[in-house]
């Protein structure tokens, strides 16, 4: 099919735009030779240049409808046409068509952007883009639910992502042996910086750790231990916590084998050299040691810690025995985290210059509050369940039924042989069971209210959000990587990943604090994942020359208003040109498993 016929053409620039123009020869009778006549506007070129597409008007297109099948592209002094296919679009371009899911990514970024996140991993990743492509798999992590990164590359052509281009298996690997230890800790600085820039208020942090297992025998780390999810061989990851942003600003790996009381002079170390000042550490049971709280006054690190009450003669059920009277008072009950509440000043003793093998001088000492809180509707829910297991116990003695695993260790704990009644409940037993069930303690050298400090660690859900997020929600239970050197870097994409993961989940509580508003969403039962699942399918339609997002409507406007983040509009984003991924090939023994 022959191309039509372009009338004569001159292109005249005005200001900073060319427009097309054609006209028509006439003959001067006087110089007896054909002169240009009137001429009339018929289209632009685009692009600002001599050269270019042209987009014809209206006007010329219904005088030459021919010209609405072709696409006509001024080159040299040349016009080059091109078929436009029934869609509107030209045949280059259908090739060049993309769908990429969006909303979700979309809304990470502009979540990333209200955070210091984006801005300090291009300071201390700004190598091949390496801080885009730590979002974009931060990004696979949090929407695929997966850590196992052998998936990434078909994520990634089906995804709007910082990083726009697929990365092969060996590439994120080699993206993983470039996150080195030294780039990794400039990253806690920068985070630490920001966190102090109010040196008026203390910073609160959440410490816990968690075991993760691995199928590897090659990593330094991987010991056996307590692992509660199963009897794989496993490897420790401690976190601290911001209890405020909900950002994490610290992990480190420990041995598997190592046990939680044990880690604690490590992490203090590395505060020192984060150079953190104004600290409180908040840590659940495990971590109240006589060590770890002696280590926390010699570096003048507050603590917070709840202590264990379990074994008998220890200072916490000594106390709590001092203050029964005060637990019977209803007066010693608050109104507002709904405890009864007794304190009590210890004078503690310890050696401010601890030398390994040599005795506890013990010349410094430091007033430390225990908190004592009594709830007597756990301590009431306590004694339901032992008494409902006794009876069950009891019932299928008499029917001569067989009793459990469990029930077995209640008998022998709770029951003896009495030579007139037979097997009997021994109530001592029970008392003594139940004697320290709705107390809680916290020991603290720093807090002198009791609310205060009950608050600080009640809040202390975000650190144990934290491990959800990164075992459950991401799925990363499971290393699935056998090289140390790219251990690092996955590590801390995961890291990166459960603080977006906590910063989405803190946005959505917010919303859902304000839910009595008119016209908000009751989320109650609409998790974060399945929020941004929902997102996810939000398209985005990729041309040549830009981005555009497909019409957003219904719930999913309430969606990004729940996440506080703006609807993508119609308009189209520029896509950004980023470099490929070298290639040079993966050390020797550095597989990602998959």
């Amino acid at each position: 099919m022959p191309n039509p016929k372009l009338p004569p053409i001159l292109i005249n620039k005005a200001g900073s735009v060319y427009y097309v123009y054609t006209y028509k020869n006439i003959w001067d009778r006087e110089l007896k030779r054909s002169k240009r006549g009137e001429s009339k506007k018929i289209g632009t070129i685009l692009g600002g240049q001599k050269e270019g597409k042209i987009r014809f008007d209206e006007a010329f297109l219904q005088e030459h409808p021919e010209f609405r099948n072709y696409q006509v592209e001024r080159k040299g002094k040349d016009y080059v046409f091109t078929p436009i296919s029934e869609e509107g679009i030209t045949l280059e371009q259908a090739r060049n068509i993309k769908k990429l899911h969006a909303g979700a990514t979309w809304a990470l970024d502009q979540i990333v952007a209200d955070s210091p996140v984006g801005e300090f991993l291009k300071e201390c990743f700004p190598r091949h883009k390496d801080y885009k492509k730590i979002l974009s798999l931060a990004y696979f992590l949090i929407l695929n639910q997966n850590n196992n990164v052998s998936f990434y590359e078909s994520f990634a052509e089906t995804t709007r992502l910082p990083y726009p281009r697929a990365l092969s298996p060996s590439a994120v690997t080699r993206l993983f042996q470039r996150i080195e230890l030294r780039d990794v800790q400039r990253y806690f600085s920068l985070m630490r910086s920001y966190l102090q820039e109010d040196e008026d208020n203390k910073i609160i942090l959440a410490l816990d750790s968690t075991s993760i297992s691995s199928y590897s025998t090659n990593l330094t780390h991987i010991e056996y231990g307590k692992n509660k999810d199963d009897a794989l061989p496993q490897l420790n990851v401690l976190f601290l916590v911001d209890q405020k942003s909900g950002l994490p600003i610290f992990y480190r790996f420990y041995d598997g084998n190592v046990p939680d009381v044990s880690t604690i002079r490590h992490t203090i170390a590395d505060q020192a050299l984060l150079n953190m000042k104004n600290v409180v550490l908040v840590a659940d049971k495990g971590y109240n040691s006589v060590k770890n709280i002696n280590d926390c006054l010699i570096n003048k690190v507050e603590f917070i810690f709840n202590v264990r009450l379990g074994t008998k003669g220890c200072l916490a059920r000594e106390l709590i025995d001092e203050h029964r009277k005060e637990f019977a008072d209803l007066n010693s009950g608050d109104p507002y985290i709904r405890k009864n509440i007794a304190t009590a000043k210890v004078n503690w003793k310890y050696d401010p210059r601890p030398v390994d093998g040599k005795p506890a001088s013990n010349t410094a000492s430091a007033e430390l509050y225990y908190h004592m809180f009594y709830d007597p509707v756990i301590y009431q829910e306590a004694a339901n369940k032992l008494t409902e297991s006794l009876l069950t116990i009891k019932k299928k003695l008499l029917e001569e039924e067989a009793l459990t695993e469990q029930e077995e260790e209640l008998k022998e704990k709770f029951f003896r042989n009495d030579k007139e009644k037979g097997l009997i409940i021994v109530n001592r037993r029970v008392d003594e069971y139940l004697k320290y069930k709705g107390f809680r303690v916290l020991v603290t050298d720093s807090e002198k209210d009791p609310v205060k400090a009950w608050t600080a660690y009640a809040d202390r859900w975000r650190v144990e959000d934290a491990f959800a997020t990164l075992k459950d929600r991401l799925g990363c239970n499971r290393i699935r990587c056998s090289d140390n050197k790219a251990l690092q870097g996955k590590t801390f994409v995961q890291f990166i990943a459960t603080g977006l993961s906590l910063m989405v989940r803190s946005r959505i509580r917010s919303y859902m604090r304000e839910n009595k508003k008119a016209g908000k969403l009751n989320l109650v039962y609409e998790s974060d994942s399945k929020i941004l699942q929902v997102l996810n399918n939000v398209m985005q339609t990729r041309f040549n020359h830009g981005y555009y997002f497909d019409e957003v409507a219904g719930k999913k406007i309430k969606y990004f208003e729940a996440l506080d983040v703006r609807v993508p509009g119609a308009g189209p984003e520029t896509p950004e040109e980023v470099p490929e991924e070298p290639e040079t090939e993966p050390l020797l023994g550095t597989d990602i498993e998959i």
